[in-house]
């Protein structure tokens, strides 16, 4: 027999969801912000939509009010909550995206190795060569300098102190995720 879900796991599922996809379309520049920003939102409503569903039930207020997160943490919700306001306010999500490359040995000609070099590496940007967004010419200014191979990237914002978005994500789900458990334990009969 399937056990029924309830509307807080239903919001919480949401929220993984598109944290799942946020995990795997790293590599996708602008999709990577849609999927944060939709994480972003799901996971902020999931203790209103616990609220909701139980703040009725006798004793869940006293309990929820009870729940004082750690210093770390109440950190972190600020942070979530500054971006949660900041995206439906006023702007958009917009990751700065730092990207790990490698640059195999015969694509490395002197006036390659002389730039990587100089210390200008901030103006030189990555232009995929094909959909799987793996493989790249290395720009500088509107010439291709040589061709790169993406390793990892990490799409940070200022309000995560140089963390990796997805991280941050991943941190506060495993939170909620806690507290639902523990919500559900005592309160759904």
């Amino acid at each position: 027999m399937k056990m029924e879900t309830t509307r807080t796991q239903y919001k919480l599922a949401e929220a993984e969801f598109f944290l799942k996809h946020l995990e795997e379309h790293w590599r996708h520049v602008p999709h990577v912000d849609f999927y944060l920003s939709a994480c972003i939102s799901a996971a902020r409503s999931v203790t209103w939509v616990m609220n909701a569903e139980f703040g009725k039930v006798p004793g869940w207020q006293q309990w929820y009010d009870g729940k004082k997160p750690s210093k770390k943490i109440r950190e972190l919700l600020e942070q979530i909550n500054d971006v949660r306001v900041r995206l439906t306010k006023t702007h958009p999500v917009k990751t700065a995206t730092f990207a790990n490359i490698h640059i195999r040995q015969e694509d490395i000609t002197p006036e390659v190795l002389n730039y990587l070099n100089s210390g200008h590496s901030e103006s030189m940007r990555l232009e995929p060569i094909d959909q799987s967004n793996t493989v790249f010419n290395l720009m500088v200014g509107g010439r291709v300098l040589t061709k790169a191979f993406l390793k990892k990237a990490e799409h940070k914002m200022s309000e995560f102190q140089g963390r990796d978005s997805k991280d941050v994500c991943k941190e506060y789900i495993d939170e909620l995720k806690g507290l639902v458990d523990e919500c559900l334990q005592k309160f759904n009969r």
